[in-house]
């Protein structure tokens, strides 16, 4: 089996280096690799860069397009690993939530819930 080196260069050097380079990623490194399970760090990793870096770079508007896409792709892969009862639940949980920006149902309705101020007769009551 092969190994890959990856590029010496942090950082990409146009739109197309970027999209080819996560295409080669996806379509040709993981599948020679088959030990390696797509993950935001094996990203990173391949391209030359670190977790942070590759977060960081989605801000870019010449690359962050298709860094955002990759990471969702790696999401869907994860996924379905753990549909397939290959990845346990709680990995999944952990990675969605750290890598992937994925929050609970009662995290969501806290960040997004206002407080509820009740007032005149039938709050005074309510507070008997």
């Amino acid at each position: 089996m092969k190994k890959h080196t990856p590029p010496e260069q942090a950082v990409f050097l146009s739109r197309e280096d970027c999209e080819g380079r996560l295409k080669t990623y996806f379509e040709t490194f993981l599948k020679e690799q088959s030990d390696e399970v797509a993950d935001v760090e094996s990203l990173a990793d391949y391209v030359g860069t670190t977790r942070e870096g590759l977060f960081a770079m989605e801000n870019s508007k010449e690359f962050g397009f298709a860094l955002r896409k990759a990471r969702n792709r790696i999401a869907k892969i994860k996924k379905q690993l753990a549909f397939q009862g290959k990845l346990p639940g709680t990995v999944l949980s952990f990675d969605l939530k750290n890598n992937h920006g994925y929050r609970d149902k009662n995290e969501e309705q806290n960040a997004q819930s206002e407080p509820v101020v009740i007032k005149g007769g039938a709050a005074r009551n309510w507070a008997k």
